[in-house]
């Protein structure tokens, strides 16, 4: 089912006019029209005005490779009638429109990587925060484009494409003037591949890039989704194994549970982000306003003397992290005057504390004794790509086997950093995308566990990268913030999630009761 774009999108797509390739065998080549036609006809089918532009204008060639079956002529009459009348580049302005789109096929290989027009209308796209969409060798055109700056338009930033072992499978590979794969890993993104002729799309912001032609009618429906700006449907496919489910305490509506963080004997303590409380619930269930900042309250973790820290935002927007003692008094230990947003926090050794910064891209060693602070790790796999939208970036931070992992919620990443024995970060790698994830938890059989937030889910990644789904709204899951194992014989095969009731992202019937949710998972914490 479709939903129609509103208030009338317009998307420009820049297809090839080579028609050949070069060299000692100069045979035929175009857009693979399959790439062209079907997000065109989706385009079409959710109201989007669409302008075709080559850098020739009229008939764009088509890859004889690709030519239709009788069904799909059919089926593609008006993007095959729209094909015979591109625009030229040159006269197109990107002013006119909300999204680009590059489809693939071997001719762009040759006349897109430095056609200064097409450069020109990426840098403005860019540069206004607009959409840009390429699949399979369409992102060949990205290779040339620079911003303001000079730097590499795709540098840092996750994409996919047509893969070398792709080229090499149709023994195209020596005809090709060179590896698109190989070329945009040059130029400094973060390149995923996944096996050949998969389905597969990757999201970073406002750049949307599908693998080959099996992605056409996928990232289709993200370039819709991204017009209207919908979340992405990135769990459509998951499968489910729907977890036993108790709501062990409820709070009043437009209460922002943030995070939690359980004693040995079972004391759940839980964060209340825009209040600034810490609530206390005990293994039978009493639940007391434990202590309060006069601010916003995020991280929280418990220190072997009991004490908890808390990552806090006080009223003059200082960053800080306070120690809340048993008794509940609050006493700051230490202001962190370049850090923007602290938010999740997790142990490292000894009286270190790491401290993501979700604003910054960087994650902050806190000494709680010496009561100071450094950079650990600043990284663009931990920064926002978009500054203009307010979810987080790395946001939940846990160590498991040796490396940390952190969540980047707003680019949908799961980022491993390897530790040394001192506790130094290695270089930051990608485990896992287009995964919606705000705090996250580890059994002891190396499954995470994680809470989705805006998805309103909870979902289970086994160490093969599988992604379950264990919970949903209707097991209490709306708006779900934060996940920790129970601590007791009682409860440690238990994970105890906090929600917001939709707060961030309110369903259709309004923002719930907030809540703390216990999911049975038959499995110890790590």
């Amino acid at each position: 089912m479709s939903t129609e774009v509103k208030n009338v999108s317009k998307v420009l797509i820049v297809t090839t006019s080579h028609d050949h390739f070069e060299g000692a065998n100069p045979h035929p080549t175009g857009v693979w029209l399959e790439e062209f036609a079907v997000p065109y006809m989706e385009l079409l089918h959710n109201g989007v005005e669409i302008t075709v532009a080559s850098p020739k204008g009229g008939s764009m060639p088509i890859d004889p490779r690709s030519l239709p079956t009788p069904e799909q002529d059919k089926a593609w009459q008006r993007a095959i009638a729209a094909s015979k009348q591109t625009t030229q580049l040159s006269k197109v302005s990107a002013t006119e429109f909300d999204a680009i789109f590059l489809p693939g096929g071997h001719g762009p290989m040759f006349d897109l990587p430095d056609n200064s027009d097409l450069q020109q209308l990426l840098r403005e796209f860019h540069d206004t925060g607009k959409i840009i969409a390429a699949v399979c060798h369409g992102p060949v055109g990205l290779v040339g484009a620079t911003l303001s700056d000079g730097t590499p338009l795709v540098k840092d930033k996750v994409l996919t494409s047509y893969t070398n072992s792709e080229e090499i499978a149709v023994k195209l590979d020596k005809e090709v003037p060179f590896s698109l794969e190989e070329r945009l890993r040059d130029l400094g993104a973060i390149f995923i591949a996944h096996e050949d002729k998969a389905d597969h799309v990757e999201k970073d912001g406002k750049l949307i890039t599908g693998q080959n032609p099996n992605s056409s009618a996928s990232i289709a429906r993200a370039l819709v989704a991204a017009l209207n700006q919908q979340l992405p449907a990135i769990f459509e496919r998951t499968l489910e194994a729907i977890a036993p489910a108790q709501i062990v305490a409820e709070f009043p509506v437009n209460t922002f549970l943030e995070n939690l963080a359980i004693a040995p004997d079972g004391t759940i303590f839980i964060t209340s982000y825009e209040d600034g409380k810490v609530y206390r619930m005990t293994q039978t269930g009493e639940l007391t306003d434990f202590a309060k900042v006069e601010g916003n309250m995020a991280g929280i973790v418990i220190e072997p003397t009991g004490d908890l820290l808390v990552a806090a935002t006080l009223k003059g927007k200082e960053p800080t992290i306070c120690r809340i003692q048993p008794t509940g008094s609050v006493e700051r230990i230490l202001t962190l005057p370049e850090a923007i947003f602290l938010n999740g926090m997790t142990h490292l050794q000894g009286n270190l504390y790491l401290v993501a910064d979700s604003y910054k891209g960087a994650i902050w060693a806190v000494d709680a004794i010496s009561q100071t602070a450094r950079i650990w790790l600043e990284d663009p796999l931990l920064a926002r790509s978009d500054a203009s939208n307010p979810f987080p970036a790395v946001n939940g931070i846990k160590i498991y086997q040796n490396a940390l992992f952190a969540s980047n919620t707003q680019r949908q990443l799961l980022i491993r950093i390897p530790l040394t024995d001192d506790g130094a970060p290695g270089k930051p790698e990608v485990f896992l995308t287009n995964v919606n994830l705000d705090d996250f938890a580890f059994d002891n059989l190396g499954n995470l566990y994680g809470t989705t937030h805006v998805y309103n889910s909870v979902i289970r990644i086994s160490p093969t990268k599988e992604i379950t789904t264990i919970a949903k709204a209707e097991q209490g899951m709306t708006g779900n913030t934060a996940v920790a194992f129970g601590r007791t014989s009682n409860d440690n095969t238990s994970i105890y999630i906090t929600t917001n009731g939709g707060m961030s992202l309110p369903p259709s019937t309004g923002v719930e009761l907030a809540k703390v949710v216990r999911l049975e998972v038959g499995v110890q914490g790590e």
